[in-house]
């Protein structure tokens, strides 16, 4: 059973302190010693996986959410940041009356988790909140040392390292995130790409290892072809 008095690894899930004010927008609330362990962490997880391993990441949502008419269309962009990668809902593996049960049992089996959380500003906002549920999910990946992502509709995927974390409430706990306000989906920053890597299918990583290190007829398409 799922205990609400878990808690999460120092410096993983607690608040984490603002940086200094500058300027320039805020690309990550973590430090760089967080930064670099998570990094870490995750070339460990690539390392060990197994060619031809089956990597499945859990989609933490409501069902409020999951009812939406866009949910196909968010699983759809979700899907193409993780190519490979078996995407597994709720549905898929618990029902409300056997989850309670179920989940220490099935959560292992998941390599990581994409939560997709609620904010009150629309595609716009920065902050996110999380219910009980999804707090004590978020809990049990985390402190495991496994991936967690956040997607956000304008930021896209963010993980949860580089967010600023906030428990809220007395007696029913729920868990604010807030997006840094310098994240930016088309500059990928190192965190983002070492839980990528890790979530990546191996067979998947060796192709995109050796279109990126190999030279292809796609790096030059104007060439002449070889005689």
């Amino acid at each position: 059973m799922l205990k609400p008095t878990l808690t999460a690894p120092q410096g993983m899930m607690n608040a984490m302190p603002d940086s200094p004010a500058t300027d320039a927008p805020l690309a990550t609330y973590a430090t760089a010693a967080q930064q670099r362990a998570y990094i870490a962490a995750m070339k460990k997880i690539r390392v060990a996986r197994k060619p031809g391993e089956t990597v499945r990441v859990y989609v933490c949502a409501s069902p409020h959410i999951a009812r939406r008419r866009q949910w196909d269309e968010r699983l759809a962009k979700i899907s193409r940041r993780l190519p490979g990668v078996q995407l597994v809902q709720f549905g898929d593996v618990f029902t409300p009356e056997n989850y309670a049960e179920k989940w220490p049992e099935v959560s292992p089996s998941f390599d990581g988790m994409v939560v997709v959380g609620t904010t009150k500003r629309g595609p716009e906002g920065r902050v996110y909140r999380l219910g009980e549920v999804a707090r004590l999910e978020v809990i049990d990946i985390v402190k495991t040392g496994r991936p967690v992502l956040l997607h956000a509709r304008r930021y896209g995927l963010v993980p949860f390292v580089d967010c600023k974390i906030h428990r809220v409430g007395r007696e029913r706990l729920r868990t604010k995130v807030t997006v840094p306000d310098g994240w930016d989906p088309k500059d990928y920053e190192p965190t983002l790409q070492a839980a990528l890597r890790a979530l990546r299918p191996r067979s998947t990583e060796a192709e995109n290892h050796r279109d990126i290190d190999a030279p292809s007829h796609l790096a030059h398409p104007f060439a002449a072809p070889p005689r």
